[in-house]
């Protein structure tokens, strides 16, 4: 456990040198979550209340770091490509351990370097874009135990892309449809509640919901807290034991091209 605490803190720290490249992220964030709201609002006929539109779009942005599949390590994919993945094997340690602790890190630091700028700018802008507070303490406490979960679940995905790139050797077409599906199902660009009832009614069973929808339904008072965070939970645990008994048994079959 010493190992991996140690490898989460020099990614962690590493993760936070990269201050003039979260400051631009953080201005394309309150642009992007601006120019959101005033489009959504356009489609907006009753589906959802300005306020948890608003807060809704700047939990999003504030909290790209950890919800967005695409917000990734890369380097994980390159080690893969190059071949290097074979001395990462030969480690003292479980591979995919070590990958989910580096993952983990990577989207802590770069979370921590931009969330507080985006939700300070949020709560000072006028209204219809002004960001809203959660109704009580209790809906906070259970909002921040639900975005651990999200992020324990939308790591245990990008485990599953390097899963799958071990197998195919490169991760561009991994990557691009990771992507195109996560950000289009998991409420990322549209909130699912713009979703057809239908196709809001099975994504509500699969993991899909857990990546951001669920946690920030929660902070607005849309979601039953309890029911909720046990269906995050469950996801979580599947798609984690599930990804880590994949990746040894991608690592018995491991082919390093090149030499």
């Amino acid at each position: 456990m010493r190992i991996y605490l140690s490898y989460f803190k020099i990614r962690f720290v590493s993760g936070l040198q990269y201050r003039s490249a979260a400051l631009a992220g953080m201005i394309t964030q309150v642009v992007w979550g601006i120019l959101s709201i005033t489009f959504l609002n356009i489609f907006n006929t009753n589906v959802m209340s300005h306020d948890n539109l608003s807060t809704y779009i700047w939990l999003n942005q504030a909290f790209l770091a950890i919800t967005a599949i695409w917000a990734t390590d890369t380097s994980i994919f390159d080690l893969i490509e190059n071949g290097d993945v074979a001395l990462e094997a030969l480690r003292p340690v479980n591979l995919y351990s070590l990958w989910f602790i580096r993952n983990l890190a990577f989207r802590i630091s770069r979370c921590l370097l931009r969330f507080a700028p985006v939700i300070i700018t949020a709560f000072l802008l006028p209204s219809p874009y002004k960001m809203s507070l959660p109704s009580s303490p209790l809906v906070f406490i259970y909002f921040l135990i639900s975005l651990v979960l999200t992020l324990l679940i939308v790591v245990a995905i990008t485990m599953w892309m390097a899963i799958f790139t071990i197998h195919i050797k490169t991760s561009l077409g991994i990557r691009t449809l990771f992507m195109a599906i996560f950000d289009l199902f998991s409420g990322t660009n549209i909130p699912l509640i713009f979703f057809p009832s239908w196709l809001q009614r099975i994504l509500s069973l699969t993991f899909f919901i857990g990546l951001q929808t669920a946690t920030f339904n929660i902070y607005l008072g849309l979601a039953n807290p309890l029911p909720t965070l046990v269906l995050q939970f469950v996801w979580a645990v599947i798609l984690i034991g599930s990804g880590y008994f994949a990746m040894q048994h991608a690592l018995k079959h491991l082919e390093i091209v090149g030499g």
